[in-house]
């Protein structure tokens, strides 16, 4: 709990940043599944390499963007904090 008042009150954008995160992968879990039961309903009369390759592809797809979005969120907010707190900075 003093961890979760600490990073609202002193890292408003990481939480914003979280909030947004966790909706995201919802809405691409979501995908999946939809994706997964046109698999199931329609699976018959696509070729089973075309829908293996499809399914790989878009799961792979996704988390390669997910992962590059975050190393580029985290690399802003890391430079973010470096400006607000040059005094760490010189210590370090």
């Amino acid at each position: 709990m003093l961890y979760r008042a600490h990073r609202e009150a002193s890292h408003p954008d990481y939480v914003q940043w979280g909030r947004r995160k966790v909706r995201l992968s919802i809405y691409v879990l979501f995908s999946w599944f939809a994706l997964f039961v046109v698999d199931a309903l329609f699976g018959r009369f696509l070729t089973p390499d075309f829908l293996f390759a499809g399914v790989v592809a878009y799961a792979l797809g996704t988390l390669i963007v997910a992962m590059l979005v975050e190393r580029r969120k985290i690399r802003e907010l890391r430079s973010a904090w470096k400006e607000t707190h040059p005094l760490f900075e010189k210590a370090t």
